[in-house]
């Protein structure tokens, strides 16, 4: 009922939101792994799958995104504001078949060339990750790269990540942790 109920809100949403600058895209990949904040989740599994729709306004965005898991489904809903750099939003976990949703508000900036984001579970306030990144200037044609780093705080554990990730006009990604 709950994802039925974010649906029928999103796309309502939609249906009201009029703005001239407005557009709609979707995005589908495959992969080997599904690599989130450091942690695999794919559990040894082939492929990862996913898609998502994403809708930006003039300064708003909105979107889902669905993931394959080796025995779980992960259903993504998220919405936020990106203002001269400024980007603040919410985001909804869900799992199909095992317990572990959660809901998070995150804030970010943008600025000559670096991010820099901090989240918070909203559900679980031990939760929190932070992130810094830097987009590498392009010594290849056609190749983008960007370094992060980035702490996940747990109620258990952290996790301190350094990832380099590669993507090329095709958006194939290669990701490398440090």
């Amino acid at each position: 009922m709950k994802t039925i109920t974010l649906i029928t809100l999103f796309v309502g949403a939609l249906a009201f939101i009029t703005n001239a600058y407005a557009s709609v895209s979707g995005n589908l990949g495959v992969a080997t792994d599904y690599i989130w904040r450091g942690q695999s989740q794919g559990d040894g599994q082939d492929a990862f799958v996913n898609g998502g729709i994403d809708y930006a306004g003039e300064g708003y965005y909105a979107g889902a995104w669905v993931g394959s898991l080796e025995n779980d489904t992960e259903v993504n809903y998220y919405a936020g504001t990106d203002i001269n750099g400024f980007d603040v939003g919410v985001i909804k976990y869900e799992f199909a078949g095992t317990e572990g949703d959660a809901t998070e508000a995150y804030v970010g900036y943008s600025i000559a060339g670096f991010d820099l984001s901090y989240a918070q579970d909203l559900d679980e306030s031990s939760n929190e990750f932070f992130s810094v990144s830097y987009a590498l200037p392009t010594v290849i044609a056609g190749i983008d790269a960007v370094l992060t780093y980035g702490d996940v705080s747990k109620l258990d554990s952290n996790v301190t990540l350094i990832t380099i990730a590669l993507f090329n006009v095709i958006g194939a990604i290669i990701m490398m942790i440090i």
